[in-house]
Formats: structure tokens, sequence, C-alpha cells
């Protein structure tokens, strides 16, 4: 629903409201803005669905190119997650002394 154009044009305020509601805002809302506001509100709904259609389009390229894939790349890699730093003594003794603290801690305020 597009606002009228010209002074002969009447809003229809049903239809307003459908197009609000779809586009994420409540009632309250939709009565609480000004035409402008609710225009703007329209604009950005608008934004969000583009960008969400892209990130599918971009997902469904992306899962048809893995299947024709002779062999799939590790997730991790796929994703790009670090690989995990082997901690020293030291440091693996202070977590551990570090969790017994919470641990305490806890069950101290009845958490545990």
């Amino acid at each position: 629903m597009t606002p009228p154009q010209t002074p002969s044009q009447e809003w229809s305020w049903p239809d307003l409201l459908t197009d609000a509601l779809k586009s994420g805002l409540s009632v309250d809302e939709f009565w609480q803005m000004t035409p402008r506001e609710t225009g703007l509100a329209f604009e950005a709904a608008k934004w969000r669905f583009e960008r969400e259609r892209r990130h599918l389009a971009w997902l469904a390229w992306h899962i048809a190119a893995m299947i024709r894939s002779r062999r799939l790349p590790s997730l991790r890699r796929l994703i790009g997650m670090p690989v995990a730093q082997k901690l020293t003594e030291d440091e693996a003794a202070s977590r551990a002394r570090e969790h017994a603290e919470m641990i305490e801690r806890m069950r101290n305020r009845g958490n545990v």
C-alpha cells in the first residue's frame, strides 16, 4: 500500500494496517505513528526482507555448490573456526582454580 499521491486519493486505513502488520508492526505501534513514520517503517521492512532474500539466495547457491563438490571442507574450515590452542600447565591449573572458586561461590549462594 502506498500513501495517496494526490489530494483526491484517500487513505485505505485497513490496507495500511494490514501492510503494517505484515512488516512487523503491532496494531498499537501503527496507530501511534505518523504517516511519515509508517512510511519509514515500511521502507525499513522492505530493506530487511530484501537482505533476507539475498541471504537465502547466497545460502542456496552455497548448498548447491557443496552438493556438486567431490569433497566437503570440514565444518571448522567452512565457518572459519580457529583451532583451539593447547593450554600450558600453568594456564590449565589457573583455570581449574577459577572453576573451583566459581563452583564454591555458587554453592555458598545455594545455586548448586
